[in-house]
């Protein structure tokens, strides 16, 4: 027989065995947990200086420290009202094709931008919420991986294109459908059809959901841009929950506005090719990018603010930060620049041009 004292204390060690104990990740364990590269660049710099001064900036705003995340339940964008499954399959579609929203045209970069419903959206906005008319007109049984694996150009032209059946997608379609295809074939092949039990295998477990995905082409980006994009969707809208504040999505316009605050330096031929709005190369694209990333993983670490938060907040103020006629232009609207007073506005530099289907 045990004595009550060593009763006590199998119990107790019983019950710590069975506790899931689990420290939560910051952003800058995320990166060092994922190994991103963060050596110096022949590319870009880190200018710590103005880093510092952000950084202060950002602890002195209530706009930062008591953001509040996006939750992603916008009816137009979004299918809020269905299960967590078929939420869970949606922002996975989306967030596999969520890249390159512009094309050049005789006098530079044209926006994409269409009406849907009667509505005029562009970018990231027209193509969810195509999909969200996709799934309210029942056009395609768009949620099931056998549909995504045999999708055909005429199908996806249905869906994305304008109330006056412009082929608002023309620009990156065969990355596109690669990227659906390929997608539906390995959910159906592997995940019984559904990007939920990928979400449930990870565990919450932020850096198992990143390996996870890289199975699939859409998310293999070195720096995971969609596929923290894709967390960060799904964290905030709750259909999942991770143990790690995740990487910000660097994508053109957070480089942009790191490159006008005056955070990041381009090198070389590099900033006259970001002036002019030339085509980077492959290389070129992703060092700055990672560079950016850098930035953002050390005003993560200095703010204690998580890399979600940084993503919402520069994303959400592309809108304020345009390529023509940014906000701090006028007087009377500058201070809506959430980095107003501590911006260098280098606005000569445009959103940088890549051929990709990361961003």
């Amino acid at each position: 027989m045990y004595g009550l004292d060593t009763l006590v204390t199998n119990i107790i060690s019983f019950i710590k065995l069975d506790m899931k104990v689990t420290k939560h990740i910051s952003t800058p364990e995320v990166a060092q947990a994922l190994r991103i590269d963060f050596s110096s660049s022949d590319f870009a710099n880190l200018d710590s200086k103005k880093i510092d001064s952000i950084c202060q900036h950002i602890k002195s705003r209530i706009d930062f420290t008591e953001y509040q995340r996006e939750v992603w339940d916008n009816p137009l964008f979004y299918n809020s009202r269905d299960t967590k499954p078929n939420r869970s399959q949606f922002f996975a579609i989306g967030n596999a094709i969520n890249f390159r929203y512009w094309k050049l045209g005789p006098e530079g970069i044209i926006s994409l931008k269409g009406k849907k419903g009667g509505k005029e959206f562009g970018g990231a906005e027209y193509m969810w919420r195509s999909l969200s008319v996709c799934l309210e007109r029942k056009q395609y049984p768009l949620l099931e991986a056998s549909f995504l694996a045999n999708i055909t150009e005429v199908q996806f032209n249905s869906i994305f294109s304008t109330d006056y059946g412009e082929d608002l997608f023309a620009v990156g379609k065969e990355d596109r459908l690669n990227n659906l295809r390929d997608l539906g074939s390995k959910l159906a092949s592997k995940w019984d059809g559904s990007f939920f039990n990928v979400v449930n295998e990870a565990n919450s477990s932020l850096i198992d959901f990143c390996h996870l995905s890289r199975e699939f082409i859409a998310f293999d980006d070195p720096i995971y841009k969609l596929t923290m994009v894709n967390a960060i969707i799904h964290s905030g809208s709750s259909v999942a929950q991770f143990d790690a504040d995740p990487l910000p999505g660097i994508d053109y316009q957070l480089l942009k506005q790191l490159l006008r605050i005056g955070i990041l330096h381009p090198l070389g031929n590099i900033e006259s090719k970001l002036r002019n709005q030339e085509i980077l190369t492959s290389e070129e694209a992703y060092e700055l990018r990672r560079s950016a990333l850098h930035c953002f993983v050390i005003i993560s670490g200095k703010t204690k603010i998580s890399g979600e938060i940084l993503d919402n907040k520069f994303w959400m103020n592309r809108k304020k930060c345009r390529d023509i006629n940014p906000v701090c232009l006028v007087r009377e609207t500058a201070s809506d620049c959430p980095f107003w007073g501590v911006c260098d506005r280098q606005i000569s530099f445009k959103i940088p041009l890549e051929m990709t289907r990361y961003y």
